[in-house]
């Protein structure tokens, strides 16, 4: 009995021996298929984290690429998806990235919603240029359109702002057209009168005397017209690299420009009165352009107020922060408010009166030779009451 029972509880542990070492290998092998997980998982977390920071990376790069153009960009999808765009785009657009915008439901029908309708529609490359409204300024670009090879076949659409260009080409044009236009009579005037001294070689004296004063006047007019437009076009394409800076009593140019105008001063029983704050009033600068502005200045409130009785008024004065202020005042017909805003404008003439001569280049030179000395001029007017041209330098 006892062995009996003996040979059963052997063969029960052996039994259960068996069938334990294979769990315990399952067992291990199990914990090591677990390890191995977690390694791998750790490894794609790994690889995760490194490819967002490439994405990262990459998006960066793309956009400092994009703002690096310095002009507005975008890409557009087919159907009018906006795919990318820099931020002067979408100031441009009115948008902003992230994108996934239809610009053809959310723009408004306008020249720039036109030319992205065509470049959906076309798929092509093209140039166009059109008009648009930036911050209440209406600005002229120029929009290169170009589908790029892609499986999406997105287009690139770049715009220049041409604004600047196109009115720099039209001011060209306008003082082309005006220059003509003011040579144009006295060349006339001395052909006539050329043309009848040839035909007349027998008039008297007087009528020849008469002819050639009126030639000597008229050629006068177009030396002065022609030496003005040389300076402005010098003024507009040096500025402060054509002046010869010096320090000058501005007191003393002051009164050497009124010595030159007293023929004109008497000639229009005009008074001058000057408003020093100091003497010597020293201010650096160069001096030959400071003598046209005060010359234009002064000359052109006496032929615009040819009635005698006229006040004029020259003050020095030193502003709060160190600069200087220039006044040229007078009390005449004044300037009407509509006319305010284009008087410093090359060949611009508030008055059309035939009785009042000039190039229509002396406020335009003005301006120039101020701003190229650092300063700003302007101009108020209440008509009928009193005129004044305020020059605004800053600290020396």
């Amino acid at each position: 009995m006892d062995n009996g029972m003996l040979d059963w509880n052997t063969a029960l542990a052996l039994a259960l021996a068996a069938f334990a070492l294979p769990f315990a290998l399952l067992l291990s092998w199990l914990q090591h298929l677990r390890q191995r997980v977690r390694q791998q998982a750790a490894r794609l977390q790994h690889l995760e984290r490194i490819c967002h920071v490439q994405e990262e990376h990459l998006r960066t790069d793309k956009a400092v690429i994009l703002e690096a153009l310095g002009v507005p960009f975008m890409l557009v999808a087919r159907g009018g998806r906006l795919v990318m765009a820099n931020s002067a785009a979408e100031s441009l657009l009115g948008v902003e990235a992230p994108c996934n915008t239809n610009l053809l439901w959310v723009l408004p029908e306008s020249e720039l919603y036109g030319a992205i309708s065509r470049a959906v529609r076309v798929q092509q490359a093209s140039v166009s240029t059109i008009r648009h409204r930036v911050g209440g300024e209406e600005r002229i670009f120029r929009i290169t359109v170009t589908p790029l090879d892609h499986p999406e076949h997105p287009i690139g659409m770049v715009f220049h702002d041409i604004t600047q260009e196109q009115r720099t080409q039209m001011v060209r044009r306008d003082f082309v057209a005006n220059a003509s236009h003011e040579l144009r009579t006295p060349l006339t005037l001395l052909r006539g009168y050329m043309e009848n001294l040839v035909e007349e070689p027998d008039a008297d004296a007087a009528s020849r005397a008469r002819a050639l004063g009126v030639m000597q006047k008229h050629v006068d007019r177009m030396v002065k017209l022609v030496e003005d437009m040389l300076t402005v076009s010098r003024l507009e394409n040096a500025d402060a690299a054509l002046l010869k800076p010096e320090e000058f009593d501005l007191v003393q140019l002051a009164e050497d420009v009124l010595q030159r105008l007293e023929p004109l001063v008497a000639e229009h029983a005009a008074t001058v009165v000057r408003e020093y704050a100091e003497t010597p009033f020293m201010i650096t600068g160069d001096r030959f352009y400071w003598s046209q502005i005060l010359f234009n200045l002064l000359e052109n409130a006496l032929k615009n107020n040819p009635q005698p009785g006229l006040q004029l008024t020259v003050a020095l004065a030193r502003s709060p922060v160190g600069g200087s202020c220039v006044e040229i005042r007078d009390n005449g017909v004044g300037i009407p408010e509509d006319a305010l805003p284009f008087i410093f404008n090359r060949f611009y003439r508030a008055s059309r009166s035939s009785r009042i001569q000039g190039t229509g280049l002396g406020l335009a030179i003005v301006r120039h030779a101020v701003e190229a000395h650092g300063g700003t001029v302007q101009a108020e007017s209440t008509p009928g009451v009193s005129t004044c041209f305020r020059i605004s330098l800053p600290a020396r």
